[in-house]
């Protein structure tokens, strides 16, 4: 019996690695840097204790900058948001969701919403961009980030990457 599961066991992991090349989903995804920003953050709410463990930490988004790189993003200020960190698992891993709002270079109006999962040194997010004219197309667009809180506290770097084939 034993012989057998093992038989059985290697059988499907040389099945699941023998993925023909034409597969559709062998297709491997790139990473394409479209922006770098900086959001400033405002006082820090006191923790804000979750049911079953761990804390909700708040604070005000009041400012920064977005920059293109290249002509698939926006580039442009913020003029306001929130950013609301859960941490969780004794401090080990951190939940984040942030809303930020503001204008193109151009003065097209957008909101840039981020929700992701890491640790309190740096985490990755889903974001996605609202805006209408020509940054329509990035509401589509499956954008992925990396995020580093400042030592000070007192602003949050990111780099936006574009996901693509």
């Amino acid at each position: 019996m034993y012989l057998f599961r093992i038989l059985i066991s290697s059988l499907f992991v040389f099945l699941a690695s023998a993925a023909p090349a034409s597969d559709p989903l062998s297709t491997t995804p790139r990473l394409v840097k479209i922006f770098n920003s900086m959001a400033k953050l405002g006082d820090f709410n006191a923790p804000i204790p979750l049911p079953g463990g761990g804390q909700r930490i708040v604070a005000s988004v009041v400012g920064g900058s977005i920059q293109a790189v290249g002509d698939q993003a926006v580039t442009g200020t913020f003029k306001g948001g929130i950013s609301v960190i859960d941490i969780i698992n004794g401090g080990a891993a951190i939940v984040n969701n942030v809303q930020t709002f503001g204008s193109t270079a151009d003065g097209t109006a957008f909101l840039i919403t981020e929700s992701g999962v890491g640790s309190p040194s740096d985490d990755f997010a889903r974001l996605t961009i609202n805006a209408g004219g020509k940054y329509a197309p990035l509401q589509n667009q499956f954008i992925i980030t990396e995020a580093v809180l400042a030592a000070d506290r007192k602003s949050v770097m990111t780099v936006g990457y574009l996901v693509t084939e």
